[in-house]
Parts: structure tokens; sequence; C-alpha cells
């Protein structure tokens, strides 16, 4: 009976088997901090318009004023459009059931 043991010394000294996906992470990660800034200001500008508007209209989506005011509490890397989705989903839900 003979037993294989693989000889893994040359394969563990090159560098050709480290992940690819790494610079590609560091990428993402730039391109994220670098885009930051904008998706900032297109939320805040969103919150503007909605603020803008009038009790009514806000009714019409299921939004309320308070809800925009809670929004502005939000730490500055939360956009604030997905919270309020996710409220006036909520609210749905309730009502339909």
């Amino acid at each position: 009976m003979t037993t294989l043991v693989p000889f893994i010394g040359l394969a563990a000294d090159r560098r050709s088997h480290t992940s690819p996906s790494r610079p590609f992470r560091l990428l993402a990660a730039a391109t994220s901090a670098l885009l930051w800034l904008p998706r900032f200001w297109k939320a805040r500008r969103d919150l503007a318009v909605l603020a803008g508007m009038s009790e009514c209209e806000r009714r019409d989506i299921g939004v309320t004023a308070f809800d925009i005011e809670n929004t502005l509490a939000l730490p500055v890397d939360r956009d604030p459009t997905d919270v309020l989705a996710r409220i006036v989903d909520d609210r749905r839900r309730r009502r339909e059931s």
C-alpha cells in the first residue's frame, strides 16, 4: 500500500497563488470612498425635495415631516432614502394587514 503525500513546497513559495480579488477589493474600497461625497449630496438633495413638498403630497407617498426630520439625524454614511422607503413599506404592510 502506498501513501501519496503531495509536495507543496514549490507551490507555497509562489506568489501567483495569492487571491486575485485583493486588488479588486482595494479598488472597490477606493472607488466607494471617492464616490461617497456625491452620494451624500444626492441624498441630501432628495431630502430637501421631500421637505419642500406640501403635507398633502407627502401623505400621498406615505412620508411625514417627522420622518424627514428623523432621517436628518441618521449617520452621514447611511442613505436616508432607503430608510424612508423602509418606513413607507412598513406602514403600507401594517395598513393592509
